[in-house]
């Protein structure tokens, strides 16, 4: 009789300890950036289109779904269907030991490659954090007063509407966030509808 009530007592804590894990375990955290899936580019009010009008059919950003929505491939750039000018290529997907959201991208032409993750903000706002590993021989590394071949960056991507949001990007400069860029560091996207 001891052995039974041992046994059934085994039973339900290990039932009760499978049952809390499985509650704890996200179904796919990719599902969160869904707002993202799409082919974003510049706000018609954005001063890269003011200046230059053909700018508008240009586009900075796209996100696809891979197989099983277990990874999303990402482009990052300008670029266009007829023309492609800087472009780089990754992929984002979750890393179920370190519980991140995790991305890598490369640019081919000028040997870059951005590593980081992706932080959940909320709301569909989200932080892309990251380091940018340049060649040796790479001649505009931002910020030169800075040593070494490796910059840290922080985007930040907050949704305005169904289809915009505000992009700010910032640099890593000597303990403090810095913005970067046209504009202050600002930037308006639409998504493609």
């Amino acid at each position: 009789m001891r052995i039974s009530a041992f046994l059934i007592y085994i039973v339900c804590v290990t039932t009760i300890c499978k049952g809390n894990l499985n509650a704890q375990t996200p179904g796919n955290p990719l599902e969160q950036l869904s707002y993202y899936i799409g082919t974003w580019g510049p706000h018609p009010d954005d001063i890269m289109v003011k200046k230059d009008l053909k700018m508008k059919d240009f586009k900075v950003i796209d996100f696809k779904w891979g197989k099983n929505k277990r990874v999303i491939w990402s482009r990052t750039g300008v670029f266009s269907d007829q023309k492609e000018e800087i472009s780089s290529e990754g992929m984002i997907t979750y890393n179920p030991n370190t519980q991140k959201i995790v991305w890598l991208e490369y640019q081919i032409d000028n040997e870059l490659l951005f590593e980081g993750e992706y932080i959940l903000l909320g709301e569909n706002k989200v932080q892309r954090v990251y380091t940018v590993y340049y060649a040796k021989d790479y001649p505009d590394i931002p910020n030169p007063q800075l040593e070494g071949w490796t910059r840290k960056y922080r985007e930040t991507f907050t949704p305005t509407s169904n289809h915009t949001i505000d992009w700010l990007t910032e640099a890593r400069v000597d303990g403090t966030w810095v913005k970067q860029g046209q504009n202050n560091g600002d930037f308006k996207a639409v998504k493609d509808q």
